[in-house]
């Protein structure tokens, strides 16, 4: 059963997470399919990303991380602005892009640091 407040907190984060896109964004999601929006908001946002326990700017970098490895270059740059937003920095993102690179094809990692050009 879900928490009451898991679509409210979703909405909040996702809404910090993307700023002025945050319209656009679940415009987007909505014409995808709106079932599809409510389960991003509320069990995606509002259950995983906003959950206790890890500072914002920290889940922010381990959601770059993994999209960095599976080559979701759309999301990546997304979430690699909400860790900015939350107060991580531009060495920060390269720091967790290095520390995935062994995990990870090279070759999305140097893509993923290619798209931080973008955002500095």
């Amino acid at each position: 059963e879900l928490e009451a407040d898991t679509g409210a907190r979703g909405a909040a984060l996702f809404d910090e997470i993307y700023a002025s896109a945050a319209g656009k964004m679940r415009a987007r999601l909505d014409e995808f399919r709106p079932d599809f929006s409510v389960w991003v908001l509320e069990h995606a946002y509002g259950r995983v990303l906003s959950r206790p326990g890890l500072a914002p700017a920290l889940r922010e970098l381990l959601s770059t991380c993994a999209l960095a490895a599976f080559d979701q270059p759309a999301q990546f740059e997304s979430h690699a602005r909400g860790a900015l937003r939350f107060g991580a920095t531009l060495d920060d993102l390269i720091s967790a892009l290095e520390a995935t690179r062994p995990l990870a094809p090279g070759p999305n990692i140097d893509r993923a640091r290619a798209a931080l050009a973008k955002l500095s």
